[in-house]
């Protein structure tokens, strides 16, 4: 529902006890939010991607449809996550023809994050929730159902970063 300019500061029917989410205040979803951090050493511009989802989700106090989109961002956040940690690996790769493949996607990066030992999350299980959103859904979430991903998405981005890469290891020629 599109809200005229003079209803912008009200609370969504979903927040506001007419339809909805009993006990999900604004000062509710803030606390929330504040207790989900990314720890010192993720990139700025991961951190900002995830500040954004943070306040998208306290704003959906006032326009619920605002959930569905932090949902819906939160695994790109991680892919950004992961190409910032890992994308360098994939530069200048070619295909048997010697063609230039493309950037690795999700999945492929999750795997090569799992492989290497730096997240232990479930990467199926992260590659489910992510095309669930991807794809589009009829769900309708509330808070507890996005909170649940986005603290995953944030310990695994959090894992990430945790561990620094070490470059690879040159040959010694003899």
């Amino acid at each position: 529902m599109f809200k005229r300019a003079d209803e912008l500061h009200t609370p969504d029917p979903y927040y506001s006890g007419i339809a909805g989410f009993v006990g999900s205040g604004l000062e509710q979803l803030h606390d929330d939010m504040s207790r989900i951090e990314l720890p010192e050493g993720v990139p700025d511009a991961v951190r900002r991607c995830h500040d954004a989802l943070r306040h998208t989700y306290i704003y959906s106090y006032y326009s619920y449809d605002l959930l569905t989109v932090a949902a819906a961002q939160t695994f790109p956040c991680l892919e950004l996550a992961l190409r910032e940690r890992l994308g360098s690996q994939f530069v200048g790769r070619v295909d048997r023809k010697g063609k230039v493949r493309p950037p690795p996607m999700l999945d492929e990066l999750l795997k090569a994050a799992r492989a290497q030992n730096l997240i232990s999350a479930d990467v199926e299980g992260l590659n489910h929730l992510r095309n669930m959103f991807a794809h589009g859904t009829d769900a309708v979430l509330n808070p507890p159902m996005f909170l649940i991903p986005f603290q995953l998405v944030t310990e695994t981005i959090a894992e990430l970063f945790a561990i620094p890469l070490s470059p690879p290891k040159k040959l010694q020629t003899t």
